[in-house]
């Protein structure tokens, strides 16, 4: 079992082992590259963006001595940051193998969120890995880990900038909320939900947090999403009136108030983002809403889960676009 030290630890050895050898793998072009490696990630070393971008293009173009290894870098952050917070997740239960494990996370880092992130959206690629690291830590109650692994996600992307935040408020409201019966902490989490949600559709309006140009920033790319995170948003805020447990720690609740601040993106009109976003929690969603089931089912639920998103990524023609 994985609470077994002995299992942790070999766990731990075999994910940064297929961590490599899957960086390796895709940064030689095994699977191919996305558009935006053909557009800009292949140029050496680019000194491109502000403050929450430049440091992401420097590790996403690393070359040195002429060999670009940018993708490898990135690869191998997303499929380490995966592999730690699946298998952090799935402890709770307490009852898979080491087997288990692996055949979930190598059906992971080959769906969508990891696999278009490894060569085309490298920079929220290299952000979604800290947060998912951040995420992990913040599970352990390692906290300085955290606030270090959210300021790394900060220089990446700035969408590692509002990701972080959302996580730092949800680990201060779980612990001033901690000891309140459910009914007020679903009251008052929904509260400061929309207060929430309000704010950041203001902030995106009005106060200019993110500036864009011309239609660039609302297209929806490879296929309309919106809805589908829509209904997921809706999903998960609903049945937190009827489970405790998903209100009850600091990850939960990251994907909780994630599900309302995200709303502010599509209510702007910038559907591009709002799919990345949605895609950079989708991991967390799928381990969050298992929370609710028993060991059994939860077991088949995460198998079924990331065999569906595997799918979904194959038909929607993921693999075929890169190359």
């Amino acid at each position: 079992m994985l609470k077994n030290n002995q299992y942790h630890h070999l766990s731990t050895y075999l994910i940064v082992y297929i961590s490599f050898v899957f960086a390796m793998v895709v940064g030689y072009g095994f699977y191919g590259y996305g558009v935006d490696f053909y557009e800009s990630y292949y140029k050496p070393n680019l000194n491109w963006g502000g403050l929450f971008n430049q440091l992401g293009y420097r590790i996403a173009t690393l070359t040195i001595n002429e060999v670009h290894i940018g993708v490898q870098i990135v690869t191998f952050m997303l499929a380490l940051s995966s592999g730690l917070l699946i298998r952090e997740h799935i402890k709770f239960k307490d009852s898979y193998s080491l087997i288990f494990f692996i055949t979930l996370y190598l059906i992971a880092i080959h769906t969508w969120p990891i696999i278009m992130s490894t060569s085309n959206a490298m920079r929220q690629g290299l952000a979604m890995s800290f947060i998912f690291l951040a995420l992990t830590a913040n599970s352990r109650k390692n906290y300085y880990w955290m606030i270090f692994f959210s300021i790394c996600a900060i220089f990446m992307h700035r969408s590692g900038l509002f990701l972080s935040l959302v996580i730092t408020f949800s680990t201060i409201m779980n612990y001033f909320f901690s000891n309140l019966s459910h009914g007020k902490k679903a009251v008052l989490h929904f509260s400061f939900g929309l207060i929430l949600l309000l704010s950041a559709n203001f902030v995106l309006r009005y106060i200019g947090l993110l500036v864009y140009s011309g239609d660039a920033g609302s297209r929806i790319i490879g296929g309309d999403f919106r809805w589908a995170f829509l209904s997921i948003s809706f999903a998960y805020i609903i049945l937190t009136f009827l489970y405790r447990n998903m209100l009850d720690n600091p990850f939960n609740l990251s994907v909780y108030y994630f599900s309302f601040i995200s709303l502010s993106f599509l209510i702007s009109g910038l559907n591009w983002e709002y799919e990345r976003l949605g895609m950079m929690m989708l991991f967390p969603y799928i381990l969050s809403f298992g929370i609710i089931l028993n060991r059994f089912s939860y077991k088949i639920y995460l198998i079924l889960s990331f065999i569906a998103l595997l799918c979904l990524t194959i038909v929607m023609g993921m693999y075929a676009a890169l190359n």
